[in-house]
């Protein structure tokens, strides 16, 4: 058996898919060390696996906490530019500590998030064989494919592939402030530089994403190291979550939420609050941890219940329309529970997530700038009158219950390890 390191991001929302990854890993017999700041040490600990601490002095306990309520009030621009000055000292970071500590723990393999850019340089750096785990939207480019951050629609026309190409140029810029943090690195290491930060990161050996393959636009380019598994969850991520069942009465359910980390932007949650009150429905609304509170919104109509959690899945099971941000995991919790959904897409790959739901047909999408109540109750009732959205929402998870997302990627990765023991 194996040691495996897993070099992902701090978010849950790339914490939890590998952690199910490498849960499924060390159930059968690999060893799995979790490279990653102090905050992180719970969620992957209580998950039964080895956690190795880094960058303890800029990151000390509580350290996410102001971060993350940040990220939570920024949207567009501000928040992708935000998100460039938190991953400079990451990755920063990441280069200054991980070599030793990899080295300490006799690591055979490294699974590096596919938005870790700077993981595929300490991988080549220390020698080791790496894959990359696309735990949100991949970003593998194509020109017929629009960048994930803009909310363009595929169109494999010429005039939207040039488009396209625009955009990841744009792109490109935004983002070279990273590739010199990282090409600075490469340097002194003795590596040659990186022309494009995105797919020079990439893992040559194998990038697992946990994207269903029906929740992809058409990519006639894509390389036979990309494999969609789809969404990578298990039953330790869930748990007991205290909810008013008593409070559903039987009308048509409308569950609302804005994730994880977009959770602060309180005219969005204001609008979907208003857009639902008339409605002769029941709308529960998660604002999130560490985010508003019910008591910021004052008096609520009696047909809107606001809780800081909620059992989601449960939830989502007797739903009859998602109000989401279009975060990759709630999206696919929505498929897979056959529920359609109406996207207000905030920031980070959400427009391209939101862009994905709407080519699906199975939910319609209000841009971040034009959402309030009238454009969002337009939208909900589009989706709740017409039986098209339920309906591909409901094919979608169809296709998505054939999938065995774990097992697939187990194997990927334990094809990667024999392929690699047998060249060594």
């Amino acid at each position: 058996m194996s040691r495996i390191g897993f070099i992902t991001l701090y978010a849950t929302g790339h914490l939890n898919p590998s952690i199910v990854l490498a849960r499924a890993l060390q159930r059968q017999g690999h060893e799995v060390i979790f490279f990653n700041i102090l905050d992180t040490r719970e969620a992957i600990s209580s998950a039964e696996l080895r956690f190795v601490p880094f960058a303890e002095a800029e990151y000390p306990v509580g350290a996410l906490k102001p971060t993350m309520k940040k990220v939570a009030e920024l949207s567009g621009a501000a928040a992708f530019a935000y998100y460039v000055e938190r991953m400079a000292l990451f990755f920063r970071t990441s280069f200054r500590d991980l070599p030793q500590l990899i080295d300490h723990e006799k690591i055979d393999l490294l699974v590096v998030d596919q938005l870790q850019f700077g993981g595929a340089t300490l991988a080549e750096y220390v020698g080791i064989p790496f894959l990359s785990l696309a735990n949100a939207l991949i970003v593998n480019r194509e020109d017929v494919i629009p960048p994930p951050v803009m909310l363009w629609a595929y169109d494999p026309t010429p005039e939207s592939i040039e488009r396209n190409r625009k955009g990841w140029a744009g792109v490109d810029q935004a983002l070279t402030t990273l590739l010199q943090v990282v090409n600075e690195q490469r340097r002194a290491w003795n590596l040659p530089e990186y022309m494009n930060l995105l797919e020079d990161s990439f893992s040559p050996l194998a990038q697992i994403c946990q994207q269903p393959p029906i929740f992809e636009f058409p990519r006639p380019q894509m390389p036979a190291t990309l494999q969609m598994v789809g969404h990578l969850q298990d039953e330790h991520l869930s748990r007991e979550v205290p909810f008013p069942w008593e409070w559903l009465d039987g009308r048509p359910l409308i569950y609302a939420s804005c994730g994880t980390l977009q959770n602060r932007l309180e005219h969005v949650f204001s609008a979907i609050i208003e857009a639902c009150a008339p409605l002769d429905a029941q709308t529960v609304v998660a604002l999130g941890k560490d985010a508003l509170s019910p008591e910021d919104f004052g008096a609520v109509p009696a047909n809107v219940l606001l809780v800081p959690y909620a059992p989601q899945t449960e939830l989502l099971r007797r739903a009859s329309l998602c109000i989401l941000h279009a975060g990759l995991n709630t999206t696919l919790d929505c498929l897979e529970n056959g529920v359609p959904m109406v996207a207000i897409p905030i920031a980070s790959e959400q427009p391209g997530i939101a862009m994905r739901i709407a080519r699906l047909g199975a939910g319609t999408v209000v841009p971040l700038a034009e959402s309030n109540a009238a454009t969002v109750g337009a939208a909900v009732q589009e989706v709740l009158t017409h039986d098209t959205y339920r309906e591909a929402a409901q094919a979608a998870a169809r296709e998505i219950a054939k999938l065995t997302p774990t097992a697939e990627a187990v194997r990927i990765v334990e094809q990667v390890l024999a392929s690699t023991l047998t060249n060594a």
